[in-house]
């Protein structure tokens, strides 16, 4: 008995180990590829282009305005979403879709590794990376805030963290259509399409229709901003365009919250489902 608790401790810290040695090549193969490269220019544009535009306006236009740090964080942080969702489709859409061409497979071939390392460490890799290259804005976004006004939010804090949230939200969702597509190609194609279109579409059918999104990932990112500040809240709004009636929907924090910890954990736990029953090839 003691000596199959000795294997069951052994075995679950040989499970970790090559948990983490999978994350480390995978993102080690990452860097070395273009569509990290790809990613932090883009993220790096935005940035710059939100320090840029704030420059052109002119500082004494902004505090003529009466902003406070809060707002402003609020206000920059508006596009995250469109970030995070972009960069964790591209890192987590071919996760498990591509058995070829990474450090990890030799070491998969060498050794007998449990795939829920394989599927945990790439995970943890993608999101890993996610947050890195997400930071880089909200650094531009404080930065700024503490030229203009002195000072920055502390509530900045708790917007990272639901940024954090979002980023496992969209690589789960990413990791699931690289578990049902082969081609690598079309689990990110579809992974993009999701993020930066489809829920959004979703959201204006369904809001015409006067229905709540709220299973809608692109409805639960813009706690992101609203957590740090939001004026004069409402959770449904009715606007009149053209003559027709529009019910405008924003999450309460804790439902945005819930919505993204839903499709983190429900999605991922898919991903393994269907990373099962695929045969893992050397890579």
């Amino acid at each position: 008995m003691e000596m199959m608790e000795n294997d069951s401790k052994t075995g679950s810290i040989s499970d970790l180990i090559l948990t983490y040695i999978i994350m480390k090549y995978q993102i080690k193969f990452y860097l070395k590829t273009r569509r990290f490269i790809a990613m932090l220019v883009i993220v790096s544009l935005i940035s710059i282009a939100f320090v840029a535009v704030d420059f052109y306006e002119g500082i004494s236009l902004i505090l003529s305005l009466d902003q406070s740090s809060a707002i402003f964080i609020s206000g920059g942080l508006g596009f995250v979403g469109l970030s995070v969702g972009l960069v964790a489709s591209f890192f987590g859409g071919d996760a498990t879709s591509i058995e070829t061409g990474t450090n990890s497979g030799y070491f998969i071939m060498v050794q007998p590794v449990r795939k829920i390392s394989i599927l945990v460490g790439r995970y943890l890799a993608a999101v890993t990376l996610g947050i890195v290259l997400i930071l880089i804005e909200y650094l531009a976004i404080a930065g700024m805030s503490q030229y203009i006004f002195g000072t920055i939010d502390w509530k900045i804090l708790l917007s990272i963290g639901e940024m954090i949230l979002l980023v496992l939200a969209y690589t789960s969702l990413a990791f699931f259509f690289s578990s049902i597509f082969k081609s690598p190609i079309i689990g990110i194609l579809i992974s993009v399409l999701f993020s930066l279109i489809l829920f959004s579409v979703i959201d204006t059918i369904l809001e015409l229709t006067s229905i709540e999104p709220w299973f809608s990932l692109n409805y639960a990112e813009t706690v992101i901003s609203n957590i740090v500040y939001v004026s004069g809240f409402s959770h449904v709004v009715t606007e009149r365009i053209r003559g027709t009636s529009i019910k405008i929907f924003t999450p309460y924090i804790w439902e945005g919250t819930l919505i993204m910890i839903v499709y983190a954990v429900v999605f991922f736990v898919l991903s393994y489902l269907l990373f099962m029953k695929k045969e893992v090839k050397p890579q």
